[in-house]
């Protein structure tokens, strides 16, 4: 875990701080295409460090603790990565949360009358609401980005989004 960790430091240090440094000048001046070039210059580092984060968390962080812990059920996660829709990416990737939301979101919500398409949009606001919470504060950005693009996802995925109406 500590290897990992200093991986994900290493590739931050030395291969995304020069692309940002380097992409304060095309962005003063508007240049589109070496903009367009720096973000693509990004996209494979940030690949890489999603990556290795989801199996330093995922795999190794949660199974270390339920070891430590003795807790049997070690399903963190599924095959996310075979996902043909946006609906079993967010079923498969995060099973405790999506367990946790199923059980304390949805199922209330169907109980208390409501129709499986407003459950599902209150869920998927709630998981957004609290996306754009996480990225926001640490990050001292107060933007509507990650929000946008979760209710987005949910807009893509076939069903009728309250906010595409």
């Amino acid at each position: 875990m500590l290897f990992l960790i200093q991986l994900i430091l290493g590739l931050v240090q030395q291969w995304m701080v020069p692309t940002i440094n380097n992409s304060f000048k095309p962005l003063k001046e508007m240049n589109y295409s070496l903009m367009l070039e720096r973000l693509l210059k990004l996209s494979v580092p940030n690949h890489f460090i999603w990556l290795i984060f989801f199996y330093w968390f995922f795999h190794s962080c949660l199974n270390a603790i339920a070891e430590v812990l003795r807790f049997a059920d070690r399903e963190f996660y599924r095959d996310w990565w075979n996902a043909e829709t946006v609906q079993y990416f967010w079923q498969n990737w995060n099973i405790p949360v999506h367990r946790w939301a199923v059980r304390h979101l949805y199922k209330p919500l169907i109980s208390v009358g409501c129709s499986k398409t407003q459950a599902s949009v209150c869920v998927f606001f709630v998981s957004a609401f609290f996306h754009e919470y996480l990225v926001s504060v640490p990050l001292k950005m107060h933007r509507i980005w990650a929000f946008s693009s979760m209710l987005g996802q949910y807009c893509n995925k076939g069903s009728i989004c309250f906010l595409c109406v």
